[in-house]
């Protein structure tokens, strides 16, 4: 609990003020249900550094806080790193759509349609066999949920992310195609 007595879910002018509104939404639920169960007293949504060392006392590996935050959110166009029930978590600033967690010692990227298959081709999964259990990110997550790409599809993942950002852009989405206004 301690960890948590400095948290920030809201300030003002930082591009998230907003964020933890925009997080309860129909494409987030089973994502936010999910990542609940492990720690259930931590907030919806902090900013990253509202704890004192996120790399290392968020319960995920910290080479994978930084394969998801430093690799993969560098080339993102806005900071979108934050926690959500505690897990480190890449979550659109404008939309609210989470589209990449690390957890433990693997990440989860949202990838929907052709970037799903594509990503299939590169060798992502969606079924992974834990010595406790078997973890079926499209049983538990949604459809859209794939095993992040490590060793030499890094540069894969990263690229992913880019591409799931600027869906879920929801700047670019007010746009009329057929007006460009």
């Amino acid at each position: 609990m301690q960890l948590y007595a400095n948290r920030r879910t809201h300030l003002p002018g930082n591009g998230m003020s907003a964020m933890a509104d925009d997080i309860l939404q129909p494409l987030n639920l089973k994502v936010l249900r999910y990542l609940s169960r492990n720690k259930p007293m931590a907030p919806l949504f902090a900013l990253w550094d509202s704890v004192p060392d996120p790399y290392c006392q968020c319960g995920t590996h910290p080479d994978i806080v930084g394969f998801l935050w430093e690799t993969c959110g560098s080339k993102l166009p806005a900071d979108c790193r934050g926690l959500i029930y505690g897990c480190p978590v890449l979550v659109h600033p404008h939309s609210g759509v989470i589209f990449a967690i690390g957890t433990g010692t693997t990440c989860f990227l949202r990838l929907p349609g052709m970037l799903g298959a594509e990503a299939v081709k590169d060798g992502a999964k969606t079924v992974e066999n834990f010595s406790s259990r078997v973890l079926d990110l499209r049983a538990e997550l949604g459809e859209d949920w794939y095993f992040g790409l490590f060793g030499t599809h890094v540069s894969s993942s990263s690229a992913y992310c880019e591409l799931v950002y600027e869906m879920f852009d929801c700047k670019q989405a007010v746009i009329n195609p057929a007006t460009r206004q």
